[in-house]
Protein backbone atom coordinates (compact mmCIF):
# COMPACT_ATOMS: atom_id res chain seq x y z
CA UNK A 1 0.00 0.00 0.00
CA UNK A 2 3.03 2.30 0.12
CA UNK A 3 2.25 5.37 -1.99
CA UNK A 4 4.74 8.05 -2.91
CA UNK A 5 3.17 11.50 -3.19
CA UNK A 6 4.22 15.05 -2.42
CA UNK A 7 2.07 17.62 -0.63
CA UNK A 8 -0.78 19.13 -2.64
CA UNK A 9 0.24 18.55 -6.28
CA UNK A 10 -3.45 18.88 -7.12
CA UNK A 11 -3.26 22.60 -7.90
CA UNK A 12 -1.35 21.69 -11.05
CA UNK A 13 -2.90 18.30 -11.84
CA UNK A 14 -6.51 18.99 -10.90
CA UNK A 15 -7.38 22.65 -11.45
CA UNK A 16 -11.03 21.67 -11.92
CA UNK A 17 -11.07 18.89 -9.32
CA UNK A 18 -10.68 15.16 -9.85
CA UNK A 19 -12.50 11.91 -9.12
CA UNK A 20 -10.98 8.56 -8.14
CA UNK A 21 -13.62 6.13 -9.41
CA UNK A 22 -12.10 2.92 -8.07
CA UNK A 23 -10.69 2.50 -4.58
CA UNK A 24 -11.32 0.24 -1.61
CA UNK A 25 -11.47 0.43 2.17
CA UNK A 26 -10.56 -2.62 4.27
CA UNK A 27 -11.14 -2.55 8.02
CA UNK A 28 -11.34 -6.23 9.07
CA UNK A 29 -11.14 -5.40 12.79
CA UNK A 30 -14.49 -3.58 12.47
CA UNK A 31 -16.02 -5.59 9.63
CA UNK A 32 -14.73 -9.18 9.28
CA UNK A 33 -14.09 -10.58 5.83
CA UNK A 34 -16.25 -13.26 4.23
CA UNK A 35 -15.13 -16.84 4.99
CA UNK A 36 -15.48 -17.51 1.24
CA UNK A 37 -13.20 -14.63 0.19
CA UNK A 38 -10.74 -14.93 -2.70
CA UNK A 39 -8.13 -12.64 -1.07
CA UNK A 40 -7.18 -11.46 2.45
CA UNK A 41 -5.89 -7.87 2.33
CA UNK A 42 -4.34 -5.99 5.26
CA UNK A 43 -6.21 -3.04 6.72
CA UNK A 44 -6.57 0.07 4.54
CA UNK A 45 -8.57 2.56 6.56
CA UNK A 46 -10.86 5.48 5.84
CA UNK A 47 -8.31 7.85 7.42
CA UNK A 48 -5.52 6.51 5.22
CA UNK A 49 -7.57 7.00 2.05
CA UNK A 50 -8.64 10.51 3.03
CA UNK A 51 -4.95 11.36 3.46
CA UNK A 52 -4.13 9.76 0.09
CA UNK A 53 -6.89 11.73 -1.65
CA UNK A 54 -5.85 15.00 -0.01
CA UNK A 55 -2.20 14.62 -0.95
CA UNK A 56 -3.05 13.93 -4.59
CA UNK A 57 -5.54 16.79 -4.72
CA UNK A 58 -8.65 14.72 -5.50
CA UNK A 59 -12.04 15.98 -4.37
CA UNK A 60 -14.38 13.06 -5.15
CA UNK A 61 -14.26 9.28 -5.10
CA UNK A 62 -16.20 6.11 -5.81
CA UNK A 63 -15.69 3.50 -3.11
CA UNK A 64 -15.72 0.03 -4.67
CA UNK A 65 -16.83 -2.79 -2.38
CA UNK A 66 -13.98 -5.21 -1.83
CA UNK A 67 -14.84 -8.76 -2.87
CA UNK A 68 -13.17 -9.94 0.33
CA UNK A 69 -16.38 -8.80 2.08
CA UNK A 70 -18.58 -10.98 -0.15
CA UNK A 71 -22.05 -9.59 -0.84
CA UNK A 72 -22.48 -8.08 2.64
CA UNK A 73 -22.44 -4.30 2.05
CA UNK A 74 -22.73 -3.36 5.73
CA UNK A 75 -19.16 -2.04 5.73
CA UNK A 76 -19.71 -0.12 2.49
CA UNK A 77 -22.73 1.73 3.88
CA UNK A 78 -20.73 2.59 7.01
CA UNK A 79 -17.67 3.85 5.11
CA UNK A 80 -19.45 6.27 2.75
CA UNK A 81 -20.52 8.85 5.38
CA UNK A 82 -17.08 8.66 6.97
CA UNK A 83 -15.54 9.51 3.58
CA UNK A 84 -18.07 12.30 3.04
CA UNK A 85 -21.49 11.64 1.58
CA UNK A 86 -21.40 14.78 -0.58
CA UNK A 87 -18.21 13.76 -2.37
CA UNK A 88 -18.42 9.96 -2.27
CA UNK A 89 -20.39 7.42 -4.28
CA UNK A 90 -20.10 3.66 -4.00
CA UNK A 91 -20.30 0.43 -5.97
CA UNK A 92 -21.70 -2.56 -4.08
CA UNK A 93 -21.98 -6.30 -4.48
CA UNK A 94 -25.24 -8.22 -4.21
CA UNK A 95 -26.67 -11.69 -4.48
CA UNK A 96 -29.27 -11.23 -7.26
CA UNK A 97 -31.36 -14.07 -5.83
CA UNK A 98 -31.50 -12.99 -2.18
CA UNK A 99 -30.88 -9.23 -1.99
CA UNK A 100 -34.29 -7.65 -1.43
CA UNK A 101 -35.83 -4.53 -2.94
CA UNK A 102 -35.63 -2.92 0.51
CA UNK A 103 -31.90 -3.70 0.63
CA UNK A 104 -31.34 -2.08 -2.76
CA UNK A 105 -33.30 1.04 -1.83
CA UNK A 106 -31.33 1.33 1.42
CA UNK A 107 -28.10 0.99 -0.56
CA UNK A 108 -29.20 3.76 -2.92
CA UNK A 109 -29.95 6.07 0.01
CA UNK A 110 -26.47 5.29 1.34
CA UNK A 111 -24.85 6.58 -1.86
CA UNK A 112 -24.46 3.34 -3.80
CA UNK A 113 -24.86 3.90 -7.54
CA UNK A 114 -23.74 0.64 -9.09
CA UNK A 115 -23.10 -3.07 -8.62
CA UNK A 116 -19.92 -5.02 -9.12
CA UNK A 117 -20.44 -8.52 -10.49
CA UNK A 118 -18.54 -11.04 -8.36
CA UNK A 119 -17.45 -13.69 -10.87
CA UNK A 120 -15.71 -15.64 -8.11
CA UNK A 121 -19.09 -16.33 -6.54
CA UNK A 122 -20.42 -17.69 -9.85
CA UNK A 123 -17.26 -19.78 -10.33
CA UNK A 124 -17.19 -17.95 -13.65
CA UNK A 125 -13.62 -16.65 -13.82
CA UNK A 126 -12.75 -19.32 -16.40
CA UNK A 127 -16.18 -19.78 -18.01
CA UNK A 128 -17.61 -17.28 -20.50
CA UNK A 129 -21.11 -18.82 -20.40
CA UNK A 130 -21.26 -18.38 -16.63
CA UNK A 131 -20.09 -14.80 -17.08
CA UNK A 132 -23.04 -14.19 -19.41
CA UNK A 133 -25.37 -15.66 -16.80
CA UNK A 134 -23.90 -13.38 -14.13
CA UNK A 135 -24.52 -10.34 -16.35
CA UNK A 136 -28.11 -11.40 -17.07
CA UNK A 137 -28.89 -12.03 -13.39
CA UNK A 138 -27.47 -8.71 -12.22
CA UNK A 139 -28.90 -6.65 -15.07
CA UNK A 140 -32.38 -8.02 -14.42
CA UNK A 141 -32.11 -7.34 -10.70
CA UNK A 142 -30.81 -3.80 -11.09
CA UNK A 143 -33.27 -2.88 -13.86
CA UNK A 144 -36.27 -3.91 -11.77
CA UNK A 145 -36.17 -0.84 -9.49
CA UNK A 146 -35.03 1.73 -12.09
CA UNK A 147 -32.52 3.32 -9.71
CA UNK A 148 -30.24 4.42 -12.53
CA UNK A 149 -27.44 2.13 -11.37
CA UNK A 150 -24.63 0.74 -13.52
CA UNK A 151 -22.91 -2.65 -13.58
CA UNK A 152 -19.20 -3.42 -13.45
CA UNK A 153 -17.66 -6.65 -14.73
CA UNK A 154 -14.05 -7.46 -15.54
CA UNK A 155 -12.92 -10.71 -17.12
CA UNK A 156 -9.32 -11.91 -16.82
CA UNK A 157 -9.69 -13.68 -20.19
CA UNK A 158 -9.66 -10.94 -22.81
CA UNK A 159 -10.30 -13.53 -25.52
CA UNK A 160 -13.79 -13.93 -24.01
CA UNK A 161 -14.70 -10.50 -25.39
CA UNK A 162 -15.25 -12.00 -28.83
CA UNK A 163 -18.31 -13.76 -27.35
CA UNK A 164 -19.13 -11.18 -24.70
CA UNK A 165 -19.21 -8.18 -27.05
CA UNK A 166 -22.36 -8.99 -29.05
CA UNK A 167 -24.01 -10.36 -25.91
CA UNK A 168 -23.20 -7.22 -23.93
CA UNK A 169 -24.43 -4.97 -26.72
CA UNK A 170 -27.79 -6.74 -26.88
CA UNK A 171 -28.23 -7.19 -23.12
CA UNK A 172 -27.27 -3.64 -22.13
CA UNK A 173 -29.39 -2.11 -24.88
CA UNK A 174 -32.40 -4.10 -23.68
CA UNK A 175 -31.90 -3.25 -20.01
CA UNK A 176 -30.81 0.36 -20.50
CA UNK A 177 -28.01 -0.18 -17.96
CA UNK A 178 -24.46 1.15 -18.39
CA UNK A 179 -21.72 -1.51 -18.22
CA UNK A 180 -18.24 -0.70 -16.88
CA UNK A 181 -15.05 -2.74 -17.00
CA UNK A 182 -12.13 -2.09 -14.65
CA UNK A 183 -8.41 -1.80 -15.28
CA UNK A 184 -8.31 -1.16 -19.03
CA UNK A 185 -10.56 -4.17 -19.53
CA UNK A 186 -7.36 -6.07 -18.69
CA UNK A 187 -6.14 -5.53 -22.24
CA UNK A 188 -2.36 -5.61 -22.03
CA UNK A 189 0.43 -3.23 -22.85
CA UNK A 190 3.32 -4.63 -24.90
CA UNK A 191 5.50 -5.60 -21.92
CA UNK A 192 2.88 -8.05 -20.70
CA UNK A 193 2.09 -9.57 -24.09
CA UNK A 194 3.70 -12.50 -25.92
CA UNK A 195 6.35 -11.41 -28.40
CA UNK A 196 4.10 -11.82 -31.45
CA UNK A 197 2.03 -8.84 -30.26
CA UNK A 198 4.86 -6.47 -29.29
CA UNK A 199 4.98 -4.66 -32.62
CA UNK A 200 1.22 -4.22 -32.77
CA UNK A 201 -0.59 -4.73 -29.41
CA UNK A 202 -3.91 -4.03 -31.13
CA UNK A 203 -3.76 -7.58 -32.50
CA UNK A 204 -4.09 -9.09 -29.00
CA UNK A 205 -7.22 -11.15 -28.27
CA UNK A 206 -10.24 -9.04 -27.33
CA UNK A 207 -8.76 -5.68 -28.33
CA UNK A 208 -10.95 -5.01 -31.36
CA UNK A 209 -14.12 -6.18 -29.59
CA UNK A 210 -13.54 -4.00 -26.52
CA UNK A 211 -12.73 -0.96 -28.65
CA UNK A 212 -15.89 -1.42 -30.71
CA UNK A 213 -18.02 -1.59 -27.56
CA UNK A 214 -16.39 1.62 -26.30
CA UNK A 215 -16.67 3.35 -29.68
CA UNK A 216 -20.37 2.49 -29.94
CA UNK A 217 -21.04 3.67 -26.38
CA UNK A 218 -21.91 0.23 -24.94
CA UNK A 219 -18.98 0.00 -22.51
CA UNK A 220 -17.28 2.33 -20.02
CA UNK A 221 -13.63 1.66 -19.12
CA UNK A 222 -11.74 2.58 -15.98
CA UNK A 223 -8.15 3.57 -16.78
CA UNK A 224 -7.02 2.13 -13.47
CA UNK A 225 -4.27 -0.05 -12.01
CA UNK A 226 -1.68 0.07 -14.83
CA UNK A 227 0.36 -2.50 -12.90
CA UNK A 228 -2.28 -5.05 -13.89
CA UNK A 229 -1.60 -4.54 -17.60
CA UNK A 230 2.09 -3.57 -17.80
CA UNK A 231 5.37 -4.97 -16.48
CA UNK A 232 7.22 -1.67 -16.91
CA UNK A 233 7.80 0.24 -13.65
CA UNK A 234 7.07 3.56 -15.41
CA UNK A 235 4.05 2.15 -17.34
CA UNK A 236 5.28 3.96 -20.47
CA UNK A 237 3.87 1.29 -22.77
CA UNK A 238 0.38 1.89 -21.34
CA UNK A 239 0.25 5.07 -23.46
CA UNK A 240 -0.76 2.91 -26.43
CA UNK A 241 -3.86 1.67 -24.58
CA UNK A 242 -4.74 5.13 -23.24
CA UNK A 243 -4.61 6.71 -26.68
CA UNK A 244 -6.53 3.81 -28.25
CA UNK A 245 -9.35 4.24 -25.74
CA UNK A 246 -9.51 8.01 -26.16
CA UNK A 247 -9.46 7.72 -29.92
CA UNK A 248 -12.34 5.25 -29.65
CA UNK A 249 -14.59 7.35 -27.39
CA UNK A 250 -13.40 10.04 -24.98
CA UNK A 251 -16.84 10.14 -23.33
CA UNK A 252 -16.70 6.57 -21.99
CA UNK A 253 -13.54 6.73 -19.85
CA UNK A 254 -12.90 7.38 -16.15
CA UNK A 255 -9.84 7.08 -13.91
CA UNK A 256 -9.37 5.05 -10.74
CA UNK A 257 -6.40 4.56 -8.44
CA UNK A 258 -7.22 1.01 -7.30
CA UNK A 259 -5.91 2.14 -3.88
CA UNK A 260 -4.62 0.41 -1.76
CA UNK A 261 -3.31 -1.61 -4.72
CA UNK A 262 -4.23 -5.25 -4.30
CA UNK A 263 -2.44 -7.88 -6.44
CA UNK A 264 -3.59 -9.00 -9.88
CA UNK A 265 -6.86 -10.88 -10.24
CA UNK A 266 -6.63 -14.67 -10.39
CA UNK A 267 -8.19 -17.76 -8.88
CA UNK A 268 -6.48 -18.67 -5.59
CA UNK A 269 -6.56 -21.92 -3.65
CA UNK A 270 -8.49 -21.66 -0.34
CA UNK A 271 -5.37 -21.74 1.86
CA UNK A 272 -3.75 -18.91 -0.13
CA UNK A 273 -6.98 -16.90 -0.21
CA UNK A 274 -7.20 -16.96 3.60
CA UNK A 275 -3.56 -15.88 4.08
CA UNK A 276 -2.94 -12.14 4.33
CA UNK A 277 -1.44 -10.81 1.10
CA UNK A 278 0.45 -7.48 1.17
CA UNK A 279 -0.45 -4.54 -1.06
CA UNK A 280 1.71 -3.48 -4.00
CA UNK A 281 3.96 -0.43 -3.83
CA UNK A 282 2.83 2.13 -6.42
CA UNK A 283 3.94 5.69 -7.18
CA UNK A 284 0.49 7.10 -7.92
CA UNK A 285 1.69 10.64 -8.51
CA UNK A 286 4.23 9.57 -11.13
CA UNK A 287 1.56 7.51 -12.89
CA UNK A 288 -0.87 10.44 -12.88
CA UNK A 289 1.76 12.78 -14.29
CA UNK A 290 2.47 10.34 -17.13
CA UNK A 291 -1.22 9.95 -17.86
CA UNK A 292 -1.73 13.73 -17.88
CA UNK A 293 1.13 14.18 -20.37
CA UNK A 294 -0.63 11.92 -22.89
CA UNK A 295 -3.92 13.85 -22.88
CA UNK A 296 -5.23 17.21 -23.99
CA UNK A 297 -6.79 19.61 -21.49
CA UNK A 298 -10.25 18.60 -22.71
CA UNK A 299 -9.50 14.87 -22.44
CA UNK A 300 -8.10 15.28 -18.94
CA UNK A 301 -11.15 17.20 -17.76
CA UNK A 302 -13.49 14.59 -19.25
CA UNK A 303 -11.57 11.73 -17.64
CA UNK A 304 -11.23 13.26 -14.20
CA UNK A 305 -14.34 15.41 -13.80
CA UNK A 306 -17.11 15.35 -16.38
CA UNK A 307 -17.31 11.63 -17.19
CA UNK A 308 -17.36 10.42 -13.55
CA UNK A 309 -19.99 13.01 -12.67
CA UNK A 310 -22.15 11.74 -15.55
CA UNK A 311 -21.67 8.07 -14.65
CA UNK A 312 -22.06 8.28 -10.87
CA UNK A 313 -24.58 11.10 -10.43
Amino acid sequence: MTTTVTENPGKALFPNGGWDTHHHIFEPALFPYSPQRHLTPPAATVEQFVDFKRKLGLNGSVLTHGMSYGDDCTSLKAFVPLLGSETTRAIGIIDPQTTSDADLIAMHKAGIRGIRINLYRYKAMEDVELQKKAIIDHAARVAKLSLGWNLTMTTIHTEFWSELAPFVEATMAKSGIQLITDHFGLLKAASMLPSQYHEDPSRQPGFAHVMKLVRDGHLWVKLSAPYRVSERPDYADVKFLVRAFFDANKYRLVWGSDWPHTPRMRVRLPEEALTETPFLEVDDLAWLKSLRSWLSDEEWDLLMVENPKALFN
